[in-house]
């Protein structure tokens, strides 16, 4: 993929998103997935994936259904899939998501049984998609709004060009660390992670592909089963033995979740089983979903490394910012790995030191290799 020059509601970033990441062809059928406040980015790939030969159907959703479907539905009802999603399984080669909402506050009056009933709602319809494996690349910039920014306290302008460096970062310079960091964790059986005074975990690592989340979905990827991309990019992830991690990982950083920043989240292993989740200012948040949720949410998920030079931490995303590290519990058949939960969520530490086998190859948040 090619760097990004210019703005990124722009057609030359769609035909970036449809030509290069996402790789459209002739008779494709692709379904873009859109808010209201990004429909004109939704237009512009709808355009681009038309002009290649590729069908299209786009999907709108706004704020106030969104929101009052949460809230209002019958709770029975919301807890149904969504029907029309999972038809859509069965024509679509390829999907676009454009996230939202555009506005997270009113993400703050909604119950936890609510929540946890959407998430539910929403499992069938992931697990058919993890059995085809369509590509799909999901696009973030819905969610760097002025709205979201005063909802979680950013500053907006530094936020928007935080994310718009990452998105024209140097895509071949970012992929060749990319790589040197996949091989080296293909080839490793521990990992060791410490950071600060609390952070000490221990991981052990399988035959498994290790994902290299580059911006572009290729040949080698779909081989793999490994067929999703995040714009921004920039990570490189690979599913734990899921009766691996032992230790301690602590989040450093504010999480963002529900329209509230969820302060110094703590999760504790034995075996690659939670024993402990803990936290600071408004964990109770993510807690009463996590303690709602089904399947494995309580297993280790996957384990990542940043590698996007140009982005920063603070905001949505810290899990691309070069040099981080960032574990997840919960739902992993994404990454090839076993848990099947109703529920996942990463955290991640700033300045880490990573061994392998032993050997370092970052140290306080500075690789080595």
């Amino acid at each position: 993929m090619q760097p990004i020059r210019e703005n990124r509601m722009s057609p030359e970033f769609a035909k970036s998103v449809v030509k290069m990441c996402l790789r459209v062809k002739k008779a494709d059928k692709v379904t873009i997935s859109t808010w209201q406040h990004t429909l004109d980015l939704a237009e512009a790939l709808a355009i681009e994936c038309r002009r290649e030969g590729a069908f299209t159907q786009t999907t709108l959703s706004t704020d106030e259904v969104f929101y009052d479907t949460l809230l209002n539905r019958p709770l029975e009802n919301l807890r149904t899939t969504n029907p029309f999603g999972l038809a859509l399984l069965d024509i679509a080669t390829a999907y676009i998501t454009i996230d939202g909402p555009e506005n997270p506050e009113r993400m703050k009056t909604v119950p936890t049984e609510r929540w946890d009933a959407y998430f539910k709602a929403g499992k069938p319809y992931f697990d058919e998609y993890i059995k085809k494996k369509t590509p799909s690349i999901d696009i973030q910039l819905g969610l760097v709004t002025p709205q979201r920014a005063k909802t979680y306290g950013f500053n907006y302008n530094d936020w928007k060009t935080s994310v718009d460096a990452a998105l024209q970062v140097e895509y071949e310079e970012m992929s060749r660390l990319g790589k040197k960091i996949r091989s080296l964790l293909e080839k490793a059986k521990e990992v060791h992670v410490t950071a600060g005074l609390r952070t000490r975990l221990t991981l052990r690592l399988e035959d498994r592909p290790v994902r290299l989340y580059d911006g572009v979905i290729d040949e080698e990827d779909i081989a793999k089963g490994l067929t999703f991309a995040t714009l921004p990019a920039g990570s490189v992830s690979v599913a734990p033995s899921e009766t691996s991690a032992n230790g301690t990982f602590v989040s450093d950083i504010p999480q963002p979740q529900y329209g509230k920043l969820i302060h110094d989240i703590s999760w504790s292993f034995k075996d690659g089983k939670l024993t402990a989740f803990t936290g600071g200012r408004n964990i109770e948040a993510i807690k009463a979903t996590w303690e709602k949720a089904t399947g494995d949410k309580e297993k280790i998920a996957n384990f990542t490394l940043g590698i996007n030079p140009k982005a920063k931490t603070g905001f949505l995303d810290n899990s691309i910012v070069l040099g981080t590290a960032t574990i997840g519990i919960g739902e992993n058949r994404v990454l090839g790995g076993k848990n099947n939960s109703s529920w996942g969520f990463g955290i991640t530490t700033t300045k880490p030191t990573v061994k392998l086998d032993g050997k370092i190859i970052l140290k306080d948040g500075k690789f080595t290799i």
